[in-house]
């Protein structure tokens, strides 16, 4: 789809961090405007229109300058002004690549959706009529659509991981009174095994599920529940994995691999549900790529599918159109790198839009969007995600229930704003639908928080579990003793000590809205994080009184300590942004690095850090001068740097861990690269803490036999 019919009055466009305003000839990055000249504005739109592809000189001095030769000396000025131009701390890197002797290209990402400036101010209300099914295309031979089954629970984690990840205050006003809703419960389906998904289609009739069998292993059946009947429907069997439902609600899409080969996959697609012959067959098309795509709908003739690596990174999604008539594929949507992207909720039709929710790391937003991503409107901002919402006809409004506020919660599309919030208490959920303001579907939680302390020296794993509880943050410290947090309520936290096979709570000591991250190599001090006032403190490990304390102007991600030096990766609270601060604990000097979007970090020795980050492979950074440098990683490291979710170490090894596996390599060479530790395949990492000669893993459990339940308004009989 090509951008010079967008380039035209009243358009904006996305180029990397920037926004072009073509009406003003100017670029925003949000925190500077900067009006280009005629020659730069027609040198950037060029390279936009032709964003994929590289560009000659000479094709630049016949189409910018209007000329059969230009001086190379006029055109190396052009490009590094523009360069210059589209340079900022929020787009530090390249912007224009040199290919020697072939051209130029631009290097930083387009969204071709451009967003038309009068449409983001006028958001008519959506009238929803039933839709036609679509015609299907001619039948074209299927791209394979790599799906690692255990990357189907990898959602799961992070909407359990956004749960229990304590979060800033909401940016919405608070209700001065909140109506109370009493619900009843009614499971309304079980079976012996987990539910991992629920998907309810536009109209709200039925639901999908998909059940993973305890026995055989690996298997997981699809079913469709008639809504109004309560009748139950197995669509298929085996290693399936449901996408989404077409927006009329008559097709349901899921993929299917090979029993042997979880490598060769397709889409089906099955109709036809209430009846005794349900129809299935795969695909006539297929999306192209090898990404995983965990979301996938049928809009009339467009596609709109979810698909990870966005920016190179596994955990990083970000939403696409594909026209089933020409083939063409667009990427709609343009998350941040410091959250997990973008997750489609639910469509509007007549005109048609979707409705998505962005993960940032400190909040989550709601959008609305025209299927090609223009018309961009935020609708809402949230400290905790919603996962899932309907869209109710008769009121026009977007509904979604906060499961951690136990909260039914709206936005009216008459008014743009957001509604009464109604509390209305049910069980942990893993999904939550909204029916109604008063009708409410749920898969029980499934979902458990637990802690290994593996031994380097017996090479054995102890496993730090207990009956109703969610163990998390998990430091092993040098006397032998166990510290683990229990994360309960999602908001509050105990705080416990295992010594001598007794489990003391400490919460009254440490407070509830405290994080300890770490402890010194002598477990003589603590490291802990005030989630309400963001407060850096260094705590005595005995008494836990504060010895030393720093305000953090954001959301800490991680810290790490070392003698008496502390770096710590934050989000900043305006612009979401990844940053390192070091401190010291013998002085009040605080210094910020430059670092572009670090990930993770760790020490390598007194006065160095290795440190993961989104664009290069590892830096390593010096605390001593604030400076840092490439480190040339080995091959094994490289291949898994995508998946990586922490990192950590001791005084000799260096610990990498993805979500289902931990290597280590030593830290003087950090070129052999080992498997320590295989997790479970529904068990998931979720950080380590390295100390002495134990590695504390924190890691999530997605196996536990669940249930569906519909909730409704409890009537007391008079």
């Amino acid at each position: 789809m090509g951008l010079a019919r967008f380039l035209t009055q009243g358009n904006l466009i996305l180029v990397g961090e920037w926004q072009l305003n073509v009406d003003q000839q100017s670029i925003s990055d949000g925190d500077n405007v900067r009006e280009l000249e005629p020659l730069l504005f027609k040198l950037l739109c060029y390279f936009i229109e032709h964003n994929d592809r590289i560009i000659p000189r000479q094709e630049l001095a016949e189409n910018i300058w209007q000329q059969s030769h230009v001086d190379d000396n006029a055109i190396n000025r052009a490009i590094s002004e523009l360069r210059k131009a589209l340079k900022s701390a929020k787009q530090p890197g390249q912007s224009i690549k040199t290919h020697y002797r072939a051209g130029y290209s631009l290097f930083i990402p387009v969204n071709s959706s451009a967003i038309s400036a009068e449409a983001e101010l006028a958001v008519t209300k959506p009238i929803i009529t039933p839709l036609v099914p679509p015609t299907l295309q001619p039948t074209r031979t299927p791209i394979k659509v790599y799906w690692p089954w255990t990357m189907v629970l990898l959602l799961l984690v992070i909407c359990f991981s956004w749960l229990y990840q304590e979060q800033p205050s909401a940016s919405n006003e608070t209700q001065n009174s909140m109506p109370f809703l009493t619900l009843e419960a009614e499971t309304i389906s079980w079976h012996k095994g987990s539910y991992y998904n629920l998907l309810l289609p536009p109209d709200k009739s039925k639901l999908a599920y998909t059940v993973t069998a305890t026995k055989p292993s690996e298997t997981n059946n699809i079913y469709v529940m008639d809504l109004g009947s309560k009748k139950e429907y197995l669509i298929d069997a085996g290693k399936v994995y449901m996408q989404g439902w077409s927006s009329d609600g008559e097709r349901l899409f899921y993929i299917k691999c090979k029993k042997n080969n979880k490598y060769q996959c397709q889409q089906w697609q099955a109709s036809n549900f209430i009846s005794k012959e349900i129809k299935k067959m795969p695909l006539p098309y297929s999306i192209t790529g090898g990404e995983e795509l965990t979301q996938y709908t049928e809009i009339g003739d467009t596609a709109i599918f979810r698909r990870n690596n966005y920016r190179g990174l596994t955990h990083l999604n970000a939403l696409y159109a594909y026209d089933k008539k020409t083939g063409e594929e667009l990427r709609i949507t343009t998350p941040n790198i410091t959250g997990t992207g973008d997750y489609l909720l639910t469509s509007l039709s007549n005109p048609d839009r979707i409705i998505f929710e962005r993960h940032n790391v400190s909040q989550s937003e709601i959008y609305m969007a025209n299927l090609d991503g223009s018309s961009l409107k935020l609708l809402t901002t949230n400290t905790h995600r919603a996962w899932a919402a309907t869209y109710d006809k008769d009121d026009n409004t977007l509904i979604w229930y906060s499961r951690f506020n136990s909260t039914i919660e709206s936005f009216s599309l008459d008014t743009m704003q957001l509604e009464q919030v109604i509390e209305a208490p049910v069980n942990a959920a893993n999904y939550a639908y909204p029916l109604d303001k008063k009708t409410i579907l749920i898969s029980t939680d499934l979902h458990d928080l637990d802690v290994n302390i593996f031994d380097f020296k017996t090479a054995t794993m102890e496993h730090i579990a207990t009956a109703n509880k969610h163990e998390r943050d998990g430091v092993a410290l040098k006397n032998g003793d166990i510290y683990f947090a229990d994360a309960y309520h999602y908001d509050k936290r105990e705080h416990w000590l295992k010594t001598n096979n007794q489990f003391i709570n400490i919460t009254d000591q440490l407070g509830t809205d405290n994080i300890i991250i770490a402890a010194d190599a002598n477990s003589s001090h603590l490291l802990s994080y005030n989630k309400s006032s963001y407060q850096l403190s260094i705590l005595n490990a005995t008494d836990y009184h504060v010895i030393k304390q720093w305000s953090v102007p954001g959301h800490i991600q991680s810290a790490v300590m070392r003698n008496n030096k502390v770096a710590i990766i934050y989000t900043d609270a305006t612009n979401q942004n990844n940053q390192i601060i070091l401190l010291n604990t013998d002085n009040e000097n605080t210094v910020m690095s430059d670092i572009d979007t670090p990930l993770a970090l760790a020490w390598i020795d007194d006065d160095q850090l290795i440190v993961h980050t989104k664009n290069t492979q590892f830096l390593i950074l010096d605390s001593q001068t604030n400076t840092y440098k490439e480190f040339a990683t080995p091959d094994k490291l490289t291949t898994i740097k995508p998946s990586i979710v922490a990192i950590a170490s001791n005084d000799k090894t260096l610990f990498v861990a993805t979500d289902l596996e931990i290597y280590s390599t030593t830290l003087d060479t950090m070129q052999d690269i080992k498997s320590l530790v295989k997790m479970k395949p529904t068990n998931y990492i979720t950080k380590l803490n390295a100390q002495n000669d134990k590695l504390a893993i924190s890691f999530l459990s997605t196996n536990n036999p669940n249930s569906i339940e519909l909730y409704t308004e409890h009537k007391p009989n008079d």
